[in-house]
């Protein structure tokens, strides 16, 4: 898989544009108020840099990275609500990426976590996804896993929609608003959503709420340890504020899912992508000063160097891409 298969690099910029400028609608007339570390709670952290007006923290004690000051929850509902970003994302951007999508990231995703399941003895009860947006992922579960039933938590009226006219049975509820199905799940699922969330802790407790005792959450969002992140930095795409907040470290998501109620919690970096998306910055932008040497050495090396070295990152977490496995 390559970046440019799952984000066409013309209509990944053309986003990035209008969440700057619905950026600056939103969140310009609003209070912003300091927050500690959303993974760790630790006072001990400092300013690393602003981009597009949204300062970003460190956290000294987990080295987690954290937007800084923070506008309010009812903010980022509005900017999510009723936003043209938002509006291109689900009109354009994902309608013509849906089925290279389903094949290179939904469906090895079913195959991960049905292994994931088999290794801790799943072998029946119900899977609950939250955010399912348009359902694929469950489409693409329910083929391979041998559990009960599926079900999906989204809070938008037409993605709830769409999942319905899957077949699926829908909670049509923001997390924190999903009472009716407290304890009701042996599996959580919950993909690229923890880096979006106002309140990290919240968030995840609202996930440990679902469990029956004993279940499972899957969580996978983006880590402030990967490669890409950590070369780019400020840089990176990924860091595009309002919607990516929270860049938690390893370290930092044990504590926060210790700190929701969990009892064991694995975290894995089983990422693709790192070197390749730092190889197209360099390509779009031309000028690699800012890389250091090995990386630059890392370029000219060949398909079987490239594939090795994002192996060792899969490794030893240090990918972006990271999935939390929590036992309730």
């Amino acid at each position: 898989m390559k970046e440019n298969d799952i984000r066409p690099r013309e209509l990944h910029n053309r986003y990035l544009e209008l969440s700057k400028k619905d950026a600056d609608k939103v969140f310009s007339n609003v209070e912003w108020a300091e927050l500690h570390c959303p993974a760790c709670s630790s006072e001990n952290h400092h300013e690393s840099f602003v981009k597009d007006n949204f300062p970003y923290h460190e956290c000294i004690d987990c080295e987690s990275l954290f937007q800084s000051p923070r506008p309010p929850q009812n903010a980022f509902e509005a900017f999510y609500v009723d936003s043209e970003s938002s509006n291109f994302w689900a009109t354009e951007f994902f309608p013509k990426v849906a089925e290279v999508r389903r094949e290179k990231i939904f469906a090895p995703r079913a195959q991960r976590v049905n292994s994931i399941l088999s290794e801790k003895g799943l072998k029946n009860g119900t899977l609950i996804d939250v955010g399912a947006g348009y359902g694929v992922f469950l489409e693409e579960v329910s083929k391979v896993s041998p559990l009960d039933s599926f079900k999906a938590i989204e809070p938008s009226k037409s993605l709830a929609q769409t999942c319905r006219d899957k077949g699926y049975d829908v909670l049509e509820e923001v997390l924190e608003s999903s009472e009716a199905w407290h304890e009701t799940a042996n599996v959580i699922t919950c993909f690229e959503v923890i880096e979006h969330v106002h309140d990290p802790l919240y968030f995840v407790q609202g996930l440990r709420k679902l469990l029956a005792p004993g279940g499972i959450a899957i969580v996978s969002g983006l880590g402030v340890d990967g490669f890409d992140i950590q070369v780019l930095w400020e840089q990176s795409k990924a860091i595009s504020p309002p919607h990516h907040l929270n860049f938690l470290s390893v370290k930092g998501l044990e504590k926060l899912f210790l700190s929701a109620g969990f009892k064991k919690v694995e975290v894995q970096t089983p990422g693709e992508l790192d070197l390749d998306i730092v190889e197209n910055y360099f390509k779009e932008f031309g000028d690699n000063s800012v890389l250091p040497r090995f990386v630059k050495k890392l370029f000219n090396k060949g398909p079987e160097a490239k594939a090795n070295f994002q192996k060792f990152l899969k490794d030893n977490q240090f990918s972006s891409h990271t999935w939390i496995i929590a036992k309730a």
